[in-house]
C-alpha cells in the first residue's frame, strides 16, 4: 500500500488545524481562538454537506462519481460560504476580512478533496506528491509570515489560501464534457451519508462556541489548540489515512494496519499517559514551556484520546466502505449531540479542569457506538449476538429501569427528601437525576440496529438542527442568554433518544413482545404497595414522597400518570396470561388508591378511561370480572378521595393554628407557605396555569419572529417556571419553524394509526398501547411539560418508539401478504 494520497489528503485537510496549533504554540492565543471559531463555522456548513463523499467515491459498490459530487459542491458552495461568514464574523466575533480569507481557504479546500478522491481512484501518484509539497511549501509560508510578525499578514494569509486552487482547475473544467447533470441519479445515494457528516459538523461549531460561553477567549485558545495537538493521529485518520486503508482493505480482502501506525499509536499512547501525569503531578519542566499545566493535562488526555478515536474510524470505513447496508448516521448523532451537551454539564459540576476530558470522552463515545453498529450487520446475516433468553432478560431489565422512580444527585447519591415539592432551586448540584435517563443510552448501545430507528434519528437531528438556528439567531452578541438557550436546547433533546430505544426495543420480526409489559408489571406491583404503606404511615393523605431506600422525586406531578400508564398496558397485555390474574387484580385496587393520593387529575382520567375501555372490551368477550375491577376501583377511589379530604382540611387547621400562634408571639404577620395540600387544590391550580399560558401565549404572538423563531430571552423562573404546556413552552422558546419534527412526527404517528385500524382495534396490547401514547403525547403535554422532564419524557418518547416500530411492522406485514 503506497501513502502519497494519505499525505495529500492530510496536507490539504489538516493546513488550517496546522496553522491553529502554530499559532496558539507561539502565544497568540487569541488568534488561535478565531482560526477555531471560524474552521468550526466551516466544519458545520461544508465538512456537514460532505456526506462521506471521499468513501463513497472509493468504493466498489456505492456507484457515486466525483463529478456528480463535485456538482453538488459547486450549487451549495456560495450559500454555505455566506452562512459560515454569517456563524463566524456576526456570531462568534470573528474579523470580517479574516473570516473570508479562511472560508475560500476551506472553499478550496473541499473542491480538492473531491480531486484527490478520483485521482486515488484512478491510482495517479504523482498528482498526490505534488500536491503535498505545494500545500507543504505554502504552510511553512504563512506561519513563518503570521509568528514572525512580517507587515501585511492578510496579504500572507490570502497567498496560502487561494494558490491552491489552481491546481484543480483542470479537473474543474473537465465538469463541461460530463453529459447530463451526473448528480441526478447519484442523489438517492448520498442523502443517508448527509445527516451523519451535517451533525458531525454542526457539532464541532457548537462545541466550540460552548467553550466560548463558559470559558475565556485565552482558556477556549488553549483548549482548542490542546485538542489539535493531542486529537492529531485521530483526524489524520479520520480525513487522511483511513479512507485509503479502507480502500486496500476491499482490494485484498483481509484487515490491514501499517506498522508505522502501530508505531505511532503505541508512541502516542505512552506520550499521552507521561504529559497527562506530568500535568497532574504539577512537574517543574512544563513551566519552562511557558504554558499552562490545564493546557498540558489536556494535550495529554486527547493524545490518549486519539488511538481509542483511530479503532473507532476504523470500524466506521469499515461500515461505509465494506457493507452496503450501512451508514453510520444513528451512532454520529448519538455521539455527537452528547459530547456538546456534556460541555456545559462538565464546567457547572466540576469547573473548568473537567473541559480536559472532552476529547477523551468523545472518543469513548466513538468507540463505543460505533462498535454496537456491528450488531446490526451479525443481525443481518442472521446470527445471534445474544442468546434469546439473554435478550429477553435484557430488554425486561431496560423496561423495569425505565419506570423505576429512581433518583440521583450528584455528589450526594440516592435522592432523598420528605417534602412531596422538592424544588431544586434551578441548581444542577441539587437536580435529582433519573436513572431511566442513564439506562436509555445505556440500552441503545446494548441492542443496537441503529437503521431500524432511521425515523427517530432524523427527527432527533432536524430538531436538533433548527433550535440551534433559533437559538444563534436570537441570541448572537448576548452571551448570557446564548448560553441559557443552549442549556435548555439540552434539556429537551436528551429525553428524545428514548424515541430512538423504543425504535429498537424490540426484535425485528416480533410484533407482540411481553417484555416491556412484564417488566412494568414487577415494578409497579412492587412500588405502588410500598408507597401507599409509607403514605398511611406517614397520615397526610397525600401521596408520600419516601420509599425507605429512596425517595420519589416529582410524586404529586409527573411519576403518578406514568405509572398509571404502565399500569394499563401491563393489564391489556397480561390480563390473558393466567398467572398474572390475581396480581392484576390487586395491583388494580392499589391502583385506585394511588391514583386519588397522588391528586392528579390527569391520571385519574387515564386510570378511569383505561379501566372502562377494558371492562367494555372484556364485556364483548362475556368477561365479568373486569367490570367488578371497575366498580371495586371507583368505590375505592371515591371513598379515599373523602378520607384525604378530610385529612387535608386536619393539616390546614393545623398549620393556620401554628402560623396564628406565631403571630401571637411575634407581633408579625406569619406568611403561609406552599405545601403538598395547597398545590392540590384543583382551582388554584387550573387559574395558575390559566395565567401562564396568558403570558407564554403573548409572548409568541408578539411578532413574527417571536412565533417563528421564539422569545430571545427565557422569562423569570421564580415568576414563570415553564409554560405548563409542552408545545408552547417549545415555541416560545425556540419557535414554530423549531417544533415542526415534533408537529409531523406526531402527524406520522396518527396517520399509521388509522391505516392499521382493524389491527389496532383487533389487539388488546396494541390498543393499550396506541391509548397511553396518544393521550400522554397529546392531552397530558398540553398541560404539562412532561417530555421536557428526564423521567416522564424518557418514558413517553420510550413508548412513542415502541409504537411506531408495531405500526410499521404491521404495515410491512401486511404489504407483503398484499403480493
Amino acid at each position: 500500500m503506497r501513502y502519497s494520497f494519505p499525505l495529500a489528503f492530510m496536507a490539504n485537510t489538516f493546513a488550517v488545524t496546522a496553522l491553529l496549533i502554530g499559532l496558539g504554540l507561539a502565544g497568540h492565543q487569541a488568534m488561535a481562538a478565531e482560526v477555531g471559531v471560524v474552521q468550526a463555522a466551516t466544519l458545520a456548513l461544508l465538512y456537514a454537506f460532505s456526506a462521506n463523499a471521499r468513501s463513497l467515491i472509493l468504493s466498489k459498490t456505492s456507484g457515486v462519481s466525483a463529478y456528480a459530487v463535485m456538482s453538488g459542491r459547486l450549487l451549495l458552495m456560495a450559500p454555505l460560504a455566506a452562512a459560515a461568514y454569517w456563524l463566524s464574523a456576526g456570531v462568534a466575533g470573528a474579523p470580517p476580512l479574516f473570516a473570508i480569507i479562511l472560508i475560500a481557504r476551506r472553499c478550496i479546500e473541499w473542491i480538492g478533496e473531491v480531486h484527490l478522491s478520483e485521482m486515488e481512484r484512478l491510482g495517479e501518484q504523482r498528482i498526490a506528491r505534488q500536491y503535498v509539497l505545494l500545500q507543504s511549501a505554502l504552510l511553512f509560508g504563512v506561519l513563518a509570515w503570521l509568528i514572525g510578525d512580517f507587515p501585511f499578514p492578510l496579504l500572507g494569509l490570502s497567498l496560502w489560501a487561494a494558490v491552491p486552487l489552481l491546481f484543480s482547475v483542470k479537473f474543474l473544467t473537465g465538469l463541461r464534457r460530463e453529459e447530463g447533470n451526473p448528480l441526478r441519479g447519484a442523489l438517492r445515494k448520498i442523502l443517508p451519508n448527509l445527516g451523519s457528516t451535517a451533525i458531525i459538523g454542526i457539532t464541532v461549531y457548537v462545541f466550540r462556541l460552548l467553550i466560548l460561553l463558559v470559558t475565556s477567549k485565552e482558556i477556549a485558545g488553549d483548549l482548542f489548540t490542546a485538542f489539535a495537538i493531542g486529537g492529531a493521529i485521530g483526524s489524520i485518520f479520520a480525513n487522511a489515512l483511513g479512507a485509503s486503508i479502507a480502500l486496500h482493505e476491499q482490494n485484498s480482502g483481509r484487515p490491514h494496519q501499517p506498522r508505522f501506525l502501530r508505531w505511532t499509536l503505541s508512541f502516542s499512547l505512552l506520550a499521552g499517559v507521561c504529559i497527562t501525569a506530568a500535568a497532574i503531578g504539577r512537574l517543574p519542566i512544563l513551566e519552562l514551556t511557558g504554558k499552562s499545566y490545564f493546557f498540558w493535562q489536556t494535550t495529554g488526555l486527547s493524545m490518549i484520546a486519539g488511538v481509542i478515536m483511530v479503532h473507532a474510524q476504523k470500524i466506521r470505513f469499515r461500515l461505509l466502505q465494506h457493507d452496503t447496508e450501512h451508514d453510520v448516521f444513528g451512532p454520529d448523532v448519538l455521539m455527537n449531540i452528547l459530547i456538546f451537551t456534556a460541555v456545559p454539564f462538565a464546567f457547572y459540576l466540576f469547573g473548568q479542569e473537567a473541559l480536559s476530558g472532552l476529547y477523551l470522552a468523545s472518543a469513548l463515545l466513538a468507540y463505543m457506538f460505533y462498535f454496537s453498529a456491528r450488531k446490526e450487520k451479525l443481525e443481518n446475516m442472521g446470527q445471534q449476538v445474544w442468546p434469546l433468553s439473554v435478550e429477553k432478560t435484557l430488554r425486561m431489565t431496560i423496561a423495569a429501569l425505565l419506570l423505576l422512580p429512581l433518583f440521583f444527585q450528584i455528589g450526594q447519591g440516592v435522592f432523598h427528601s420528605e417534602s412531596a415539592v422538592y424544588d431544586s432551586g434551578g441548581r444542577v448540584m441539587n437536580l435529582p437525576i433519573p436513572l431511566s435517563a442513564l439506562v436509555c443510552y445505556s440500552g441503545i448501545v446494548l441492542l443496537g440496529t441503529y437503521r431500524r430507528a432511521f425515523l427517530s434519528f432524523s427527527y432527533i437531528f432536524m430538531t436538533c438542527v433548527l433550535m440551534i438556528m433559533s437559538a444563534i439567531i436570537l441570541t448572537q452578541n448576548f452571551p448570557d442568554q446564548q448560553q441559557a438557550k443552549f442549556l435548555l436546547l439540552i434539556q429537551l433533546l436528551l429525553p428524545m433518544f428514548a424515541l430512538v430505544l423504543g425504535q429498537v426495543f424490540e426484535p425485528k420480526d416480533v410484533v407482540n413482545d411481553d417484555a416491556y409489559a412484564k417488566a412494568f408489571f414487577w415494578v409497579l406491583i412492587v412500588v405502588v404497595p410500598v408507597q401507599l404503606f409509607y403514605t398511611w404511615c406517614a397520615g397526610h393523605g397525600y401521596l408520600s414522597p419516601e420509599m425507605g431506600f429512596f425517595s420519589v422525586y416529582q410524586t404529586l406531578e409527573y411519576v403518578p400518570l406514568i405509572f398509571v400508564a404502565a399500569y394499563i398496558l401491563a393489564l391489556f397485555y397480561l390480563w390473558d396470561t393466567a398467572r398474572y390474574n390475581i396480581g392484576l387484580s390487586v395491583l388494580s385496587l392499589c391502583m385506585a388508591v394511588y391514583v386519588v393520593a397522588s391528586s392528579s387529575v390527569l391520571s385519574c382520567i387515564l386510570f378511569f378511561l383505561g379501566l372502562l375501555v377494558f371492562a367494555w372490551i372484556r364485556m364483548r368477550r362475556r368477561s365479568i370480572l373486569p367490570v367488578v375491577l371497575l366498580v371495586l376501583a371507583s368505590a375505592i377511589s371515591w371513598g379515599y378521595g373523602r378520607h384525604e379530604v378530610s385529612l387535608m382540611q386536619q393539616e390546614a387547621a393545623y398549620r393556620a393554628g401554628k402560623l396564628a400562634e406565631q403571630s401571637a408571639m411575634t407581633g408579625i404577620d406569619q406568611p403561609e407557605e406552599p405545601s403538598a395540600a395547597t398545590l392540590m387544590d384543583v382551582r388554584a391550580r387550573v387559574a395558575s396555569r390559566i395565567q401562564y399560558w396568558d403570558y407564554y401565549l403573548h409572548g409568541v404572538t408578539s411578532g413574527i419572529k417571536s412565533l417563528l423563531l421564539g422569545a430571545g430571552s427565557a422569562p423569570e423562573r421564580r415568576h414563570y417556571p415553564s409554560a405548563h404546556n409542552y408545545y408552547l413552552d417549545f415555541v416560545y422558546n425556540f419557535g414554530l419553524i423549531a417544533i415542526l419534527p415534533t408537529l409531523f412526527l406526531i402527524g406520522v404517528t396518527i396517520r399509521r394509526m388509522y391505516q392499521m385500524r382493524a389491527e389496532v382495534l383487533a389487539s388488546p396490547a396494541l390498543l393499550s398501547l396506541s391509548l397511553v401514547v396518544l393521550f400522554l403525547v397529546i392531552i397530558d403535554n398540553a398541560a404539562k411539560v412532561s417530555m421536557r422532564q428526564p423521567y416522564s419524557g424518557v418514558f413517553i418518547f420510550f413508548l412513542w418508539g415502541l409504537l411506531i416500530t408495531k405500526l410499521s411492522k404491521l404495515r410491512a406485514r401486511s404489504a407483503n401478504a398484499a403480493i
